[in-house]
């Protein structure tokens, strides 16, 4: 690719787009990065603590090889930056199961990529003893922690490559010989050769994406003070997670509520997730329920839960019409999408935006084109029209 050809706009300064911006710039790329907001105004900087964690399922190997490989990039990813242990922790997750459903997802997690050593199954015994819990079983996964969302995303935009520009709200794009141009709410004009989507909602607001499904699932965590006596550092995770001792907090969450887009802390939500601290072995203790601590956010969702990223397709596809081979679909030049990863972001997208960022720059692995095929936002109309296996054929 020509030095000319080595320029991007990124519309979005969230994990997505501070993980691709980060990429395309270690790759030579002059990167543009625009959000809405100013840098401290980002929603989910508000957050004290996000979770680095995979996600099992026992009937999914692609979804497993993703969360594998993710986590492990994330975790070595935030272990390179060095932050100090009030910005991350990265020693671990438990992961809480019943024991007949442990015993089966290790043998899927040991037929993976990885390594032996980073995983350990755990008898009812040992979680009991260690974690004051009763009845489960579970698998420790070494790639896990925590990392505090500012920090990180701060973090990744350093780079000399990138340029920030905050208060950047899309109205408007189009296209001049093979450059991308946008236009801005503050009549500011931008140009690149690449232009790819990683805004969430805001995504919406743009006519070419505006039938792109994205559920808003309104999120809270909270957190209380810790009293010292947590004697382990990892994070435990069952239907919900505690991470213990972050700066002298318990953080523990997270409620799942679809149609309430009410950014304001809920003291029955904050009881929903006192239910889970104590499951989760945090201490017991009344807590005053008019001071409720911790932080809201609405989680983009899209249908089947994963992400949506790779090319767009060209206005000039007819989608009622059947093709009979993915080769006679065009798609728009150098424009591409990273967005709806749900509770997830920051576990699967600075892995997900290196895969994205070969592509970008033609150099993607059959590991790359692996998991992009299996993220393509036009999945499920492939499968649909019968097309699905033909993307999937590779791999891993």
């Amino acid at each position: 690719m020509s030095i000319d050809n080595k320029t991007a706009l990124i519309v979005g300064a969230g994990i997505a787009g501070s993980s691709l911006a980060f990429q395309l710039a270690k790759r030579d790329y002059q990167v543009t990065l625009l959000d809405d907001n100013n840098h401290d105004e980002i929603e989910i900087f508000f957050n004290k603590a996000v979770e680095v964690s995979p996600h099992f399922m026992l009937n999914n190997t692609s979804y497993n090889a993703l969360m594998t490989k993710a986590s492990k990039f994330s975790y070595q990813l935030i272990k390179d930056f060095n932050f100090s242990k009030k910005d991350s922790l990265m020693d671990g997750v438990v992961k809480l199961y019943e024991e007949n459903e442990s015993e089966k997802l290790i043998e899927k997690v040991a037929s993976l990529d990885i390594e032996k050593s980073a995983f350990k199954y755990l008898q009812k015994e040992i979680i009991k003893k260690k974690y004051r819990i009763d009845d489960k079983a579970g698998i420790y996964f070494k790639y896990g922690g925590w990392v505090s969302p500012k920090k990180l995303c701060s973090t990744l935009i350093k780079h000399k490559n990138i340029k920030f520009i905050p208060k950047s709200s899309v109205v408007k794009i189009g296209q001049k010989k093979a450059q991308w141009i946008i236009s801005c709410q503050n009549s500011n004009n931008y140009n690149a050769s690449n232009l790819i989507f990683c805004n969430s909602f805001s995504i919406n607001k743009i006519d070419l994406f505006k039938d792109i499904y994205l559920k808003k699932n309104r999120g809270q965590i909270n957190w209380l003070p810790s009293n010292g006596n947590t004697k382990y550092k990892e994070i435990i995770s069952d239907k919900g997670y505690l991470i213990p001792n972050v700066e002298g907090l318990d953080i523990f969450g997270s409620t799942y509520e679809r149609d309430n887009e009410n950014k304001e802390l809920s003291v029955s939500d904050f009881e929903k997730n006192l239910k889970t601290y104590k499951k989760l072995g945090g201490e017991r203790f009344d807590q005053n329920k008019s001071i409720v601590k911790g932080w809201v956010g609405m989680r983009a969702v899209t249908h089947d839960r994963n992400p949506i990223v790779g090319k767009v397709l060209d206005n000039s596809n007819d989608l009622n019409k059947k093709p009979h081979s993915l080769n006679e679909l065009s798609y728009y030049p150098n424009l591409f999408i990273n967005i709806g990863y749900g509770s997830r972001g920051y576990t699967l997208a600075p892995f997900i935006s290196k895969s994205l960022a070969s592509m970008i720059d033609s150099t993607e692995s059959s590991e790359d084109e692996f998991f992009l095929n299996y993220l393509n936002p036009y999945r499920s109309w492939f499968k649909k029209i019968g097309l699905r296996k033909q993307m999937l054929l590779n791999t891993i």
